[in-house]
This record gives C-alpha cells, sequence and structure tokens, in this order.
C-alpha cells in the first residue's frame, strides 16, 4: 500500500480497440455491430497501473474513436505527465485546462488515474471515492431488436435469467402505434413486477412521441428515454405536461446546467461519464438531479468492456438509490478484454474484489482488438 497522493505518472498508454458485438443492436438510428472503445492506462513510477475507457459516442459527445486516441496522445498524455497530482480535483483541472470539449477522451483519462490512485491506496475505487451504500446494482437487460417477436423472446429470456429490468429500443417502425402495441404486449408477457422502460433515442417528432404516449395506459412503461431529438427542449417540455409517464433525458444532457434547465420536463436522467467528462463529475450531476428531485440511471455506452462497467458499477455504489436500473454492457461483447470480466448473474451486478475498479485487463485481448 502507497500514500494515493501526490500522484506522478511515468508513462500513459491508448489503446483504441474495435470488439464485435454477439449480436446486433438495432436502434432508430443505426445498426450497432462492434464496439469503438478508448483504452487509457496510467503508469506510475512504481509500476502500478490503472485503468479507464470510455467508447466512441459520436451522436452524444462528437467523438470518433481515432479522434479520440489522438487527442489522448496528443493533448491529455503530456498534460497528464507534466507534473504530480496532489488531489484527485487537480485531475479534472487539468484535463480541461489540456483541451475544449472531447469529454469521452477525458473521461477515460480521468477514470485511469482514479483507478491507479485507489490501487495505490489499497481501496475499492467506490471506497476511496466515498461512502459505500451496496455491494451490488440490478442491471438493465437492453435490447434491440430487429422485430417483435425477436424483442419479445429477448426480454422473456432475460426475465428468466433475473433481469427485472429490461429496456427496449423505439423508433426503428415507422408508425409509434406499433411501438405502443409492442410495449403493451411487453408488459402483458414481462407482468407488473417487471421494471420497462422504452429508448427512443431521438427518433420521434413531437405529434408521434405524443401519438405513442397516448395509446399505452398508464403504467406501461416506468420511463420513457429521449423520444424527441436533444435540441427540442420546448417540445420535451410540451410532451411531458401531456403526459403521466416519467420522461428520463439521455443525449439531452450535455452537462450539469442541463440538469436545472430540463426541471418540469425530465422526471430523471441517464448518466454517462463519456457525456460529462469523469467519474466525478457524473457523481456531481447525480447529486444535482436529486437536489432538483429527479432520478438517475447510470449507463455505459454500447458497448464498453469491463473495465468501464467495473468503474460505473463503483458509481452504482455510491449514489443514493438505483431504482431505475444500471446498464452494464460488456455481455453484449463477442469477448470482453479483461478475463475474468465483470459477472452478472440474476440481473445484478456485484462489485469486483480488489483495490481500485478491481477488474485488470488481458494484454493478450489488448492487443488482439487494437486498431
Amino acid at each position: 500500500m502507497t500514500a494515493p497522493w501526490p500522484l506522478s505518472l511515468n508513462a500513459i498508454h491508448v489503446w483504441p480497440l474495435r470488439v464485435p458485438l454477439r449480436h446486433p443492436l438495432y436502434l432508430a438510428s443505426e445498426t450497432i455491430t462492434h464496439a469503438e472503445t478508448l483504452i487509457i492506462e496510467a503508469q506510475d513510477s512504481e509500476g502500478r497501473s490503472g485503468w479507464g475507457e470510455a467508447s466512441a459516442a459520436p451522436t452524444m459527445t462528437g467523438e470518433v474513436l481515432a479522434g479520440m486516441a489522438e487527442v489522448a496522445r496528443r493533448y491529455l498524455a503530456p498534460a497528464l505527465l507534466s507534473g504530480p497530482f496532489a488531489a484527485p480535483a487537480e485531475v479534472t483541472h487539468r484535463l480541461d485546462r489540456a483541451i475544449r470539449n472531447n469529454t469521452g477522451a477525458k473521461c477515460a483519462a480521468e477514470a485511469a488515474l482514479l483507478d491507479l490512485a485507489a490501487r495505490r491506496a489499497g481501496l475499492p475505487l467506490c471506497d476511496f471515492l466515498g461512502q459505500r451504500k451496496r455491494d451490488a446494482a440490478p442491471c438493465i437487460s437492453m435490447i434491440g431488436g430487429a422485430t417483435e417477436e425477436a424483442v419479445l423472446q429477448a426480454a422473456l429470456a432475460a426475465q428468466a435469467s433475473g433481469f427485472r429490468h429490461i429496456k427496449v429500443k423505439l423508433g426503428l417502425r415507422p408508425d409509434p402505434l406499433d411501438d405502443a402495441a409492442m410495449i403493451q404486449r411487453l408488459r402483458e408477457a414481462l407482468g407488473p413486477r417487471a421494471h420497462l422502460s422504452g429508448d427512443a433515442n431521438m427518433a420521434w417528432t413531437l405529434p408521434a412521441a405524443r401519438a405513442f404516449l397516448a395509446a399505452l395506459p398508464d403504467g406501461a412503461l416506468d420511463y420513457l428515454e429521449q423520444p424527441l431529438p436533444d435540441d427540442d427542449k420546448p417540445g420535451l417540455a410540451q410532451l411531458a405536461a401531456a403526459t403521466r409517464c416519467p420522461i428520463c433525458v439521455d443525449e439531452g444532457l450535455h452537462g450539469l446546467a442541463d440538469i436545472p434547465a430540463c426541471r418540469g420536463s425530465a422526471a430523471g436522467f441517464g448518466l454517462k461519464s463519456i457525456k460529462l467528462g469523469g467519474l466525478l463529475p457524473t457523481l456531481a450531476a447525480d447529486a444535482l438531479a436529486r437536489e432538483n428531485a429527479m432520478r438517475t440511471t447510470l449507463a455505459c455506452k454500447i458497448a464498453e468492456t469491463s473495465i468501464g462497467n467495473a468503474a460505473v458499477l463503483h458509481l452504482a455504489a455510491l449514489v443514493p438509490e438505483v431504482d431505475w436500473g444500471v446498464s452494464l454492457t460488456q455481455g453484449m461483447l463477442s469477448e470482453d478484454i479483461a478475463i475474468p470480466g465483470l459477472l452478472i448473474e440474476a440481473g445484478q451486478a456485484r462489485l469486483p474484489p480488489g483495490p481500485g475498479i478491481g477488474i485488470t485487463p488481458d494484454p493478450a485481448q489488448l492487443n488482439r482488438f487494437r486498431i
């Protein structure tokens, strides 16, 4: 065990990866067959390593994988190697001074440094960052099927394996009433105790979203995520005023200022550290949402490896409640880069043992999927 601070770095290594998914994931805007994700390794002078991850999400952060890797090498690495850190807040400050925006690349770098500091302290990351509230969290089974039958079968299989939280991708069909009919059949099949949410990924206009919600009975959905384009804040306010279904904002959350701005329009937020620039800003966003009487769901992008998922799980151990579930996505990958990786059993993810995030990648897998 070593004092975590001051922390001086000896090297930064950047690993852009492209990993196939087990099955394609169908969204309204695209079909995803591979995960494109950035891994950053931060190494101290004693040879310890910390690991961070952020997937490319152009529609959320404006970043593509090649650009994230270039930013990490050209701007973030020199800033991180320029001198010792005395406290976690200095990490965020130095990354923000190195380059504007680029929240995904910054997220991976910040997570790597925090993981390294926690490993030096000999503490799990959640205990290093705050007061642990739980050792496990309920996971969301995310389903994006090409047909209604495929969605139904996948949802029933997820429920049979222990998942209580099911999230279905919407907006793939031209008529929103077809999505509404599918949700009603899903609710009937899954029963009232299932936590069922839908994510339209900005696919609808205001009239389409209104038609969808008007066709649903109360309680069919536990929440509807991002039904409208992220810049249609007036439309979101009108939609929220016309429905009892809670509205969750995901793509529309770009920074902390968006949280109070959505008061009255959103019941909660999908929090992704790639949008907010790191783990510490994500915790700050969760606290701010709750101050404004709004809920949150913590989420990885499609599909981060066990490195990124473990970091999010440690955040889930710290927030006041996780009733909307936590989206951990390494199970979508054909292969993980950590062996063993993060395990999900009966719909629950349990914190891995050991200091830091408790997960270390396999070098052979890093080299195998590196691009």
